[in-house]
């Protein structure tokens, strides 16, 4: 984590140090800004879009699914947990046992037979980890995102932590759309 911090933090200093530059030639007329910086915006974009390309081809294993919104992938050779974004299920392992559902024992056992074993593909958001460590994400499995999927069928509900809210609107029309139609959950 610290490594990745600073190498972003390297990035940001060399741009600001290119941009500065770029606007002392610029004065001097040496080059035209509104070119260089057109220049580099497409540079830019390109390298992001490579950079999301190249982070959406990598599948991980999952291990271990714990519950309905919580599983174990191998993440880069390491067992980690991951807790599914926007997203929360019924409980059916809780330490506190009368905090446990039928309900949540029918969506834990759903995710495990959809999950276990299977390869997926994380998106994470602004953060890429909770305050317990786990992996923040969103999980595609077969290219449909399992987050979704939990609302659609009412077997889970919006849960919203910003900064990690990029579907947070979807989400928003998914849940409504299974409590009109009495899905799941919203039956009872």
């Amino acid at each position: 984590m610290k490594k990745k911090l600073k190498k972003q933090l390297t990035g940001i200093a060399t741009s600001v140090a290119i941009v500065t530059l770029a606007f002392l030639l610029d004065k001097f007329e040496f080059i035209d800004i509104n070119e260089y910086l057109s220049a580099a915006q497409t540079e830019s974009e390109t390298e992001i879009q490579e950079n999301q390309i190249t982070s959406d081809d990598i599948l991980y294993e999952v291990v271990r699914v714990v519950d309905g919104d919580t599983f174990v992938v191998n993440y880069n050779g390491e067992n980690e947990k991951v807790r599914l974004i926007g997203v929360d299920t019924p409980e059916s392992v809780h330490p506190d046992e009368e905090k446990n559902t039928e309900f949540g024992d029918t969506v834990s056992s759903y995710s495990k037979e959809m999950l276990t074993g299977k390869q997926v593909k994380l998106e994470f958001d602004v953060d890429e980890r909770d305050q317990y460590g786990r992996l923040l994400a969103y999980v595609y499995i077969d290219g449909q995102m399992y987050n979704k999927l939990l609302l659609q069928k009412g077997y889970a509900k919006l849960a919203t932590y910003p900064p990690n809210v990029k579907y947070v609107d979807d989400f928003k029309v998914l849940q409504t759309e299974a409590r009109e139609n009495k899905v799941g959950l919203w039956a009872y």
